[in-house]
């Protein structure tokens, strides 16, 4: 009987050997792009670079400005309700004209702290806006006084520390 028998597969022969990999290739190179991606998307198109500040008041013509890109942030173990304090490792100290504005550029740490406050003895109107590259970060005006109950002069503060996620 003609026909009768095994039949061979026609057209494409079965893949073994060492070409398997070649099949696989362009989709995990294809999957390693699309997770690159995802990731550039979670982290907002990356790191900052830059952090800006503007200060302004309709009563003083000048303030005492801190600033640092290096600081770390300490926390009352033994006071959930108490601020963070700040401890600048680096900064610095300089009474700047009004308005003032000026743009840092963010080293490794990816961290910037701003503090203002006037040298006068009367209230006085005080307010700061500050951008991490081109996003707003803060926008606030408020009253200082000349002290605080601590016999501090009140300040105008921006502080910001960008976290990348890690895998643990």
């Amino acid at each position: 009987m003609e026909g009768a028998g095994t039949m061979e597969p026609q057209g494409r022969k079965p893949v073994s050997g060492s070409f398997g990999w070649q099949r696989m290739l362009p989709a995990t190179l294809l999957a390693g792009a699309l997770l690159l991606g995802a990731c550039d998307a979670l982290t907002l198109g990356g790191d900052p670079e830059t952090a800006r500040i503007r200060i302004d008041s309709n009563d003083v013509s000048e303030v005492t400005l801190i600033t640092s890109l290096f600081f770390v942030e300490l926390v009352d173990e033994e006071c959930a309700t108490c601020p963070t304090t700040i401890q600048i490792i680096e900064g610095d100290t300089s009474q700047v004209r009004l308005p003032f504005e000026r743009t840092y550029p963010l080293n490794s740490r990816l961290q910037f702290f701003a503090e203002a406050y006037p040298s006068a003895e009367v209230p006085i109107t005080l307010s700061m806006t500050a951008h991490v590259d081109d996003r707003e970060w803060y926008n606030g005006s408020r009253v200082l006084q000349p002290e605080d109950d601590d016999g501090m002069p009140e300040t105008l503060r921006f502080v910001y520390q960008y976290n990348r996620a890690r895998l643990p």
